[in-house]
């Protein structure tokens, strides 16, 4: 299964156009055998922790998965579309 993360604030207006973007296109993503995960940094317990794991920068990071390994890692906001066909393009 692959999944979709994108790691925002709320405060973030890419973050909230990223997130509300693919949350309006929702289907189209299942469709492509893809889970979507909107993980927001102020509700996270151990904050600083995640950050460091996943090598943080700014905010929205966006990285695609399958099967539990990270494929790609990118910062700042990306069109809904090329995520939708980097996404259709991984078997």
């Amino acid at each position: 299964m692959k999944r979709l993360y994108v790691i925002g604030n709320p405060g973030c207006r890419p973050c909230v156009q990223m997130k509300n973007e693919i949350g309006e296109r929702i289907e189209e993503l299942h469709k492509l055998e893809c889970d979507f995960i909107y993980v927001s940094l102020n509700e996270l317990e151990d904050k600083d922790s995640f950050i460091q794991a996943h090598k943080l920068t700014s905010t929205p990071t966006v990285w695609i998965e399958k099967d539990g390994q990270k494929l790609v890692q990118f910062e700042g906001y990306k069109k809904v579309d090329d995520l939708f066909k980097q996404i259709g393009g991984i078997k």
